[in-house]
């Protein structure tokens, strides 16, 4: 609702557009009075005579504003911007249904002020404004009370809120401080193919029948395209899904103003356009013929010529040409937009020689790469950069972007290999490494309790390269980035996070952002290289390791030992699941001392060894996690062998079928006195064969560096 004028801005406001001066203005304002006498206030006659000197006093007062802001100053979450600016777009409006099923409307505007450019959105009931008070290309507008926030492109945008207010062509603003009106058409010569947001007027000389498919997401799409041409050439836009119906009822011949267009390069070289989601036609019928140069438009160059290496798409908001190495695809995100549509979205990180880039793909583009395209050469033509979420420069790929995927041969391989660093060379300054080699160790997967009691999944893996070998860490939901590995694959790490050197030599983690492929064989590794294929997790460090015989109660330690003999004791323990202590079964039930029967115990193993390292023999305690990797099963299966064999002694078996007795083992834990043999044993936290490989490669290496 509009807030009441003073006399003084209604004469101000006639005064400026009628060219009357003050007292002239003050004297038709007694003369009104004087004619109506006590029906009119003083108010009310300068209303009158606003109305007979065909001055509009409907839009809104002008608003004392405390703190304006020029476009250059807008960032994100800004709660209440006052911005004055010129409009150059107003796109059309959209309907959709909101989270609680009502009708939603927005509109956008484009407008400028000297510092630049800012999408406005109008939303619900402030989207009446535009129309109610004709608004148009070119006049001057004042924001009040909008706030800031991210728009699709990553760039800020202002929305309008329910506190919000709109002027248009307010009074007081002074003209000359804004822009000054320009064309916003452009000829048709003058596309470079490496734009959006593009404008032209321009006579349509064909029109092509209308394209329907099926996606296949099994969803249906639609496509129109329409050739148009002006004085300068000719241009093939293409209209798609819900944008084919604003061109359904158009002729040949007719001369269209088209705003909101996005250009490309074509498959022959030719610029096309292509419609987006602010895309407007309105016919022109009041213009005079345009004689059209017949000819397509084009960049003289091939598509290839411009195609950018990856370290070189380094600015935010603009149109790039660029092909990569697809080396991670991510499954599709389906998700709801404002609007009420559906949309989906889908990362892939293509590399080069240079660098590696997400590329992300919006909506149809997500159904043309799969699984299958890991290691094939992924071209894209105009695509979109945005800042991703780790301030990264991303390409997006929306209805502008053609994507083209092929099976590389041996020069694209050479020309898309990435540039690795050797294993030997990575050190403590380097933030993240590209590195690859081959698969030596792949221990099964953990579960970890932290302090915070929380249990989460732990795997490393060990690589080794012609230089060197390192031990790699994954945590969490990483883990599921080494599933399909198995010792022996050649595989290629991208972004691996380089850890501190705690004094053990520097190792890798697997984040977020670390990608893991396995190599194209092709590439996997310099020629001649042979993997060892023995390396332990625990290494054979024989400075490290200590004699059984000097052992002490307390020590935190590490053997390397032979197995001996196999205690053969109880081998799966039912605990109950309350309070975690061991039960007794009687028949076929499971009874807790504290808690009673129980249905369904929780099975724990625990089974002891001698080992021997010459200068003595020492128990070792396996349990838990580590003793169900020792045995490669589950507690639960070894507590099926257990029954299905009806033999406490069934793993013992299965144990040594595995060569588990006379094996040479590195094993990690602490040391502790039995209570009841008043003998020393170790509680075992880490058992790993030992590789005779690696462990003569290590010793030879001592022996030449002593």
């Amino acid at each position: 609702m509009s807030s009441q004028r003073s006399l003084k801005e209604i004469i101000e406001i006639i005064s400026n557009e009628t060219n009357l001066g003050k007292e002239e203005i003050h004297q038709l304002i007694n003369d009104k009075m004087e004619e109506l006498g006590e029906f009119v206030t003083e108010l009310g006659a300068a209303h009158i005579v606003a109305r007979e000197k065909n001055v509009d006093l409907s839009s809104e007062p002008p608003i004392q504003v405390q703190s304006q802001l020029t476009v250059d100053q807008l960032v994100p979450a800004i709660t209440s911007v006052n911005i004055i600016g010129r409009i150059l777009r107003i796109y059309d409006q959209h309907s959709f249904k909101k989270k609680d099923g009502t009708d939603g409307v927005l509109q956008s505007i484009l407008i400028e002020d000297k510092t630049g450019k800012v999408r406005v959105v109008f939303w619900d009931q402030i989207v009446s404004e535009l129309q109610n008070k004709n608004v148009k290309v070119g006049d001057p507008i004042r924001i009040l009370n909008g706030y800031t926030k991210l728009g699709r492109d990553e760039s800020v945008e202002v929305h309008l809120g329910i506190r919000s207010q709109v002027q248009i062509r307010p009074s007081g603003i002074d003209d000359t401080e804004l822009p000054a009106t320009q064309s916003i058409f452009v000829k048709i010569k003058d596309i470079k193919g490496n734009e959006i947001d593009l404008s032209l007027v321009a006579k349509i000389t064909q029109i092509d029948d209308l394209l329907e498919f099926e996606r296949s997401d099994g969803t249906k799409g639609k496509k129109k395209g329409l050739l148009v041409g002006d004085e300068t050439g000719e241009i093939y836009i293409n209209f798609w899904n819900e944008k084919v119906d604003i061109v359904d009822d158009l002729a040949l011949g007719e001369v269209l103003e088209i705003v909101g267009l996005a250009a490309k390069e074509g498959l022959k070289g030719f610029t096309e356009l292509h419609s987006s989601r602010y895309t407007n036609v309105s016919k022109r019928d009041k213009t005079k013929d345009i004689i059209v140069k017949k000819g397509f438009i084009g960049s003289g160059t091939a598509a290839e010529a411009q195609l950018k290496p990856i370290d070189q798409i380094t600015s935010v908001g603009s149109l790039v040409s660029t092909k990569g190495l697809i080396v991670n695809i991510v499954p599709v995100h389906e998700f709801t937009r404002e609007d009420g549509s559906k949309g989906m979205v889908r990362n892939v990180s293509i590399s080069d020689k240079s660098g590696i880039v997400i590329v992300v793909l919006w909506d149809d583009k997500t159904q043309l790469v799969n699984e299958e395209d890991i290691n094939k050469v992924l071209l894209i033509s105009n695509g979109y950069t945005r800042k991703g979420r780790n301030s990264n420069i991303e390409v997006h790929c929306g209805n502008q972007t053609q994507l083209d995927i092929k099976s590389p041969d041996s020069d694209d391989t050479i020309q898309h290999l990435f540039d690795f660093i050797d294993i030997k060379d990575i050190k403590d300054d380097l933030e993240v490494a590209h590195v690859k080699g081959v698969v030596i160790d792949l221990p099964a997967v953990q579960d970890i309790v932290t302090k915070d009691n929380e249990t989460v999944q732990l795997r490393n893996l060990r690589i080794e390269d012609q230089t060197a070998s390192i031990r790699i860490t994954c945590w969490r939901e990483n883990v599921s980035k080494l599933s399909g590995l198995t010792e022996g694959d050649h595989i290629e790490l991208l972004n691996a996070k380089v850890k501190e050197d705690t004094g053990y030599g520097s190792e890798l983690l697997i984040t977020r952002n670390t990608i893991v492929k396995k190599s194209l064989s092709s590439s996997s590794n310099p020629q001649g290289f042979v993997s060892s294929l023995t390396v332990s997790p625990k290494e054979s460090n024989f400075e490290k390791l200590k004699d059984i015989e000097d052992i002490e109660e307390g020590d935190n330690i590490t053997i390397q030992a032979t197995v001996i003999k196999l205690i053969e004791k109880q081998f799966v323990y039912p605990l109950c699941p309350e309070c975690k202590k061991k039960m007794k079964k009687e028949n076929s039930d499971y009874i807790c001392s504290e808690h009673g029967e129980v249905s369904e115990p929780l099975n724990r193993i625990l089974f002891t060894f001698i080992a021997n390292d010459g200068t003595g023999n020492i128990n070792v305690l396996c349990a838990g996690k580590l003793a169900e990797i020792v045995l490669g099963m589950s507690a639960n299966d070894a507590a099926r062998m257990v029954e299905e064999n009806e033999s406490e002694k069934a793993p013992y078996s299965y144990l040594k079928a595995k060569n588990f007795v006379n094996s040479e083992l590195i094993i990690s834990g602490k040391v502790n006195k039995n209570p009841y043999l008043k003998s020393l044993e170790i509680i075992a936290n880490s058992i790993e064969r030992v590789k005779y490989n690696e462990a003569t490669r290590t010793m030879i290496k001592q022996i030449h560096t002593d």
